[in-house]
């Protein structure tokens, strides 16, 4: 498959979607939302795949929305959100499969948006993430309006999207944004590393930690204790459960393949 605006890449179980407009910093217009669509039903679908890697090509993650893009399809922002956007959002968050934003450069406006609504990030040391809308008299959205709070707490979130303050790499690590802070010349490589060891874990504890996990930031602590019981109770002497137990009596590394 192939894309205007991206690139799809599947290699050893890993998907790398690479937003590919590094000329205008991967700003977002809108054969970017269609591609990043399609990209994300392809590989939420496709079952050898393991680990989902998002990205950009060039010097940033997304500089946010291409403000300089002519004619558009959309009726109002709002459209453009609920059709074009949300059901990209919806794949990251609801794909049975870890999906890891390596940020380079600014992830910034909808790009942070779609860095913050992955699973993982690890960044790059003159990576930041920037809500910028403040800048242009607008409020977050993307979900950011949710998701900054979430990490950094109400006063800090609501001050940095007012003043559209950068967050710097090292206060992205300090907030927990940030699983993993590396180089930037390591970035692709420490990504891929990454992507590679959790592409060998059991993909149902995979899924399901990240289902009951998502989850839990909306419900109370005994739904998800429930919710726990009923998915372990289906995952005990499940084929993946019986080869890791049996490797660990062995000595050796579980094999899921």
């Amino acid at each position: 498959m192939s894309f205007d605006t991206l690139e799809l890449i599947k290699e050893n179980k890993v998907a790398t979607i690479k937003l590919n407009r590094p000329e205008l910093l991967n700003a977002v217009n809108e054969q970017l939302i269609w591609d990043l669509q399609k990209a994300t039903d392809d590989v939420r679908d496709d079952q050898d795949i393991k680990v989902v890697i998002i990205t950009g090509a060039g010097r940033a993650f997304s500089a946010g929305a291409d403000l300089g893009e002519g004619k558009s399809s959309w009726e109002s922002s709002k459209d453009a959100l609920m059709r074009g956007y949300k059901p990209i959002f919806l794949n990251i968050t609801s794909m049975p499969k870890p999906v890891i934003a390596s940020i380079s450069g600014p992830a910034a406006g909808i790009g942070a948006a779609i860095a913050m609504s992955c699973d993982l990030r690890i960044m790059a040391d003159n990576g930041y993430i920037l809500s910028v809308f403040s800048n242009i008299a607008l409020v977050p959205d993307g979900g950011l309006s949710w998701l900054l709070p979430k990490f950094m707490g109400y006063a800090k979130a609501y001050e940095y999207a007012i003043e559209a303050k950068k967050i710097t790499a090292d206060e992205c690590l300090h907030y927990g944004i940030a699983n993993k802070l590396v180089s930037s010349d390591e970035l692709e490589n420490k990504t891929m590393e990454w992507a590679l060891k959790l592409s060998k874990r059991s993909s149902q504890a995979l899924s399901h930690t990240k289902k009951l996990m998502r989850e839990s930031l909306q419900v109370g602590y005994w739904d998800t204790f429930s919710s726990e019981a009923e998915i372990q109770n289906d995952l005990t002497r499940s084929p993946q459960n019986h080869e890791a137990v049996l490797a660990f009596f062995e000595k050796r590394e579980p094999n899921f393949d």
